[in-house]
């Protein structure tokens, strides 16, 4: 999806910098790989070398510009860049829940869920509390929602356990509704998200998990067994 922006020289001359960084470091072969998850445009470049790249990007006037230009450029590098550079410091740049699902709008693979959570989402402060309720606001906005929305805010919770942060149980109590609904889920984008949620869930909340997957029933769902077999294996991995 495109957005239209007001033209900023500086900007602009940020975005074609990106780009031949990234032309010059471009991996025909996985870009070739990678053309069915949706991008207008890739290079095919390694996740490692965007990290390296973006350092040269980090920390000027123009950054959160250059991260909302670049989210909306469909380009795979400019995106993942945009996770990178947009300040994790809430305080300072506020990032709200309004820009979470106008964001969330141009989610399309799991990709870009992944990364928006693990170079964002999951690390913005001063309030890991806050992190969750972003999460709890994509599980539960299912009105005309994007499927995407849902996988990140699971996503996004699974990376907040195996950062080891502890989240306030009051909040994450209020998503139960929809987890035991999307566990049953039809769509694989939900059930395996829900599936990553549960497993890393067990690093924090073991006996919880061990009780919850003991309800369901293997024959009301597709991805229901897959997901009883996941965590079973995390469990046996943990002991």
């Amino acid at each position: 999806m495109r957005k239209m922006f007001p033209y900023n020289e500086e900007v602009e001359s940020l975005i074609h910098k990106a780009k031949k960084l990234f032309h010059l470091s471009m991996n025909g072969i996985a870009s070739e790989q990678m053309s069915s998850l949706g991008y207008k445009l890739n290079y095919g470049v390694s996740l490692p070398r965007i990290y390296e790249i973006s350092k040269e990007f980090e920390g000027t006037q123009y950054s959160r510009q250059l991260a909302e230009y670049a989210w909306w450029s469909d380009c795979r590098e400019l995106m993942i860049l945009a996770t990178l550079l947009l300040d994790k410091d809430l305080s300072r740049s506020p990032f709200s829940k309004d820009d979470l699902f106008s964001w969330g709008e141009n989610l399309f693979n799991i990709e870009l869920c992944e990364q928006f959570s693990r170079n964002f989402l999951s690390k913005i402060h001063p309030s890991v509390d806050l992190s969750a309720t972003y999460s709890n606001a994509l599980i539960t906005q299912r009105d005309g929602s994007n499927k995407f929305w849902i996988a990140l805010g699971y996503i996004n919770y699974a990376n907040l356990y195996l950062q080891r942060k502890s989240v306030n149980q009051s909040i994450e109590s209020s998503i139960f509704e929809y987890v035991v609904k999307d566990v049953y889920a039809d769509s694989y984008l939900i059930y395996n998200s829900v599936s990553r949620y549960l497993r890393s869930k067990c690093k924090v909340d073991k006996k919880w998990v061990t009780d919850f997957i003991q309800t369901l029933d293997p024959t009301k769902g597709k991805g229901v067994a897959k997901i009883i077999e996941e965590i079973q294996i995390e469990l046996d991995y943990q002991e």
